[in-house]
């Protein structure tokens, strides 16, 4: 039986990048055949990096794909380090600059009007939610944005985030952030990690969960775990946790690989046990190849 890819990151690096948001780029045809689409503005990276949603390589795969219209001098890399980006990030960004074509008059010619409309839509999500902590009006944004592009999964990602943290209401939340995971997207919750078994040492952070695997960044960059959702033999509530940390709900993630087992301990940031349950609901339908099936937390 090949082996489960499983991977624990423990390191001091630089500050992360996560939950509610994303890099926001103009999505067109460039001048420059190896990248495809307008480069990254520096104001609209600092954004995203700063709204703790987008996993690093996520970031790092659109930086790859479409480059980076500023220069990586000292003060911008300690700019961008300072908003949360990670090693992965600058070694991208120093790796695909394309200052040259950043006024290219060819270049805006090509660029394409309907993603450019989606970008803009997702830009002012992110500013008016963000900002100005009106969720409703950035959620109207975003449906705009759906039609535009209904099988893109940021706007999704986003409703879930924005309808969880922003409004409340589990149920869009959970149906969103559903969608934004069958469309190739991620499910993004606001937790706590335990850093020494009892979380009296703990650190905040984002837990992603895609159509295969589980991942979490801590905001302070001192831990990263990455498995497959097939590892995870179960997810519960941990009674005995919660008694050290009183009225935190704390779920612990189980893994087998081999015979070799793990666990990690887990809070929502907003105490809210329907959060968990939402999360092993998630690991369970991705383990079972499918969004379909229910599935509750152990008890």
């Amino acid at each position: 039986m090949q082996k489960p890819d499983f991977k624990i990151e423990n390191k001091k690096s630089l500050f992360t990048a996560f939950a509610a948001v994303f890099l926001i780029f103009i999505t067109a045809l460039s001048s420059f055949a190896q990248y495809k689409g307008a480069p990254v503005k520096k104001e609209r990276l600092m954004k995203a990096l700063k709204s703790r949603q987008l996993q690093t390589g996520d970031i790092v795969t659109v930086i790859n794909s479409n480059g980076v219209d500023f220069e990586l001098t000292n003060d911008v890399k300690k700019s961008l380090i300072a908003a949360g980006a990670r090693p992965e990030v600058i070694k991208a960004i120093e790796e695909n600059q394309r200052v040259a074509d950043n006024n290219s008059a060819k270049s805006k010619r090509r660029n394409k009007k309907s993603a450019a409309d989606y970008d803009e839509l997702l830009n002012q999500a992110i500013t008016i939610f963000k900002d100005q902590k009106n969720a409703r009006s950035a959620i109207n944004y975003l449906e705009a944005a759906l039609k535009i592009k209904p099988k893109d999964p940021k706007a999704y990602q986003m409703l879930g985030f924005i309808n969880l943290y922003g409004l409340n209401n589990l149920t869009e939340a959970q149906k969103y952030m559903r969608e934004s995971i069958v469309n190739g997207g991620s499910a993004v919750f606001r937790v706590y990690h335990d850093d020494n078994g009892n979380f009296i040492k703990r650190c905040s952070g984002s837990l992603y969960i895609s159509p295969e695997k589980i991942r979490f960044e801590s905001d302070d960059n001192q831990h990263t775990f990455e498995t497959s959702t097939i590892n995870i033999d179960k997810i519960k509530l941990d009674k005995e946790s919660s008694k050290i940390w009183k009225d935190h709900t704390i779920f612990k993630v189980f893994l087998k690989i081999g015979k070799a087992e793990a666990k990690f301990r887990f809070a929502p940031i907003t105490n809210n046990v329907q959060e968990s349950q939402m999360v092993a609901q998630f690991v369970e339908e991705s383990q079972n190849n499918g969004f379909s099936n229910s599935a509750m937390i152990s008890r």
